[in-house]
Order: C-alpha cells, then structure tokens, then sequence
C-alpha cells in the first residue's frame, strides 16, 4: 500500500510541473579601434571647450536590433594580447591603474577607464585617463584596441 500511495504521489509531482525551456542565442563580434579611429570631445556644437575631455569611437551593429535593445542583453570587453598566450578579455567598464617615472624623475600616476554604451544598431567605446594629459598635449591619443561584443536575444 505504502508503494502505490508513493508512485501515486510521484505521478501527481510530474504531472504539476509546468517546465518552460528558454533557448537564448548569443552571437559574438570583434571590433577593432585603430589608434587613428579615436575622436576627441574637445569641443561642443557651439565651439565652447567642454571639461572632462575624453575620446570616443561609434561604430555600426546592426545585429542590436530593437528587440535585442528592449528585451536581450549587450555586453563589450577589451581583448588585450590578443593572439598571444596572455590573451586577456576584461568586461567593460575596465579600470586600469598605471604608474610612470618621468624622465626627470618625478612619478606620474593616472588611472584609464575604458568603457561602452549602446543603442539600437550602434556601440560607442569611450577611453578617459584621470590625470587628462591630453588636454595639454595634443598629440597623446589611446592606442588600436580590440573589444568583443556579446549579443544576448531575448525572447
């Protein structure tokens, strides 16, 4: 008796599951930011100089579409050492904290944030450096970087 009340109990628990399977589709893209793709916020529409400069590049995705804006996921990293056996991918926002000696022998410490936001078909890779050396001189600008976007559906 004790079985029968068991197997009865059983078939009841798998008959009042409701199991619902999602399946999610993810597609990965590399982008590379050439050193010359870098553009600078020094100015806004009027002319006038802004404060915290920093650099930017847009770049086109057209698999985020509006779907993928409201109901999936965008994540970016950077790729270093790509190719190589230190190969890293760090997701963004990725903070770095660097120390210099200056040839007068002075230090320089500075921290670099490297960051992204998107919109529907597009992703804008932003780079600043805390101690804004670009703003007195020109000629500083980010090195190529190599990011990996992951384009999460949503259903």
């Amino acid at each position: 008796m004790k079985k029968v009340l068991f197997f009865i109990l059983l078939a009841c628990t798998f008959m009042a599951c409701n199991t619902t399977v999602y399946e999610l589709q993810m597609e990965t893209i590399d982008v590379y930011i050439g050193a010359e793709d870098w553009k600078y916020t020094n100015y806004d529409q009027n002319g006038s100089p802004y404060a915290n400069n920093y650099f930017f590049a847009t770049v086109n995705v057209p698999e985020i579409t509006q779907s993928v804006f409201e109901k999936g996921q965008v994540n970016a990293f950077v790729v270093y050492d790509a190719n190589t056996s230190y190969a890293s991918k760090h997701i963004l926002p990725y903070v770095r904290h660097y120390e210099e000696q200056l040839s007068n022998g002075d230090w320089n410490f500075y921290t670099e944030t490297v960051d992204c936001m998107y919109g529907p078909g597009w992703v804008e890779f932003n780079y600043r450096a805390s101690d804004f050396a670009y703003e007195n001189d020109v000629t500083i600008n980010p090195v190529g970087m190599r990011f990996s976007i992951v384009i999460t559906h949503g259903y």
